[in-house]
């Protein structure tokens, strides 16, 4: 019986820490790390607190990262390294 006490009482205790997390980004905002750089303009970032995951729009602003802009960011990640690639192991050819 006692066994069963402790269960229910670790279990409220792990849900009331995630609800309390969930309310201070709601209150006090998010507090946002960058995670990965997809180029110049654009970032993915998660959330210390709630682990929510958010990338740039065309703006500047944080928006809520979807799998359609994952697959965006991914793509636009792959780009920029093979611009990257090709400028640094293509050399141009000097005029006579």
């Amino acid at each position: 019986m006692q066994d069963i006490k402790s269960y229910a009482m670790n279990t409220d205790n792990t849900t009331f820490g995630l609800e309390k997390k969930h309310y201070r980004c709601t209150l006090l905002g998010h507090r946002y790390v960058e995670t990965k750089k997809i180029n110049l303009h654009f970032s993915e970032y998660e959330c210390k607190i709630c682990k929510t995951q958010a990338t740039n729009d065309s703006r500047g602003n944080k928006i809520v990262l979807t799998t359609e802009l994952k697959e965006i960011n991914e793509t636009l990640f792959y780009l920029n390294l093979k611009k990257q690639f090709l400028s640094r192991f293509y050399f141009h050819k000097k005029e006579r």
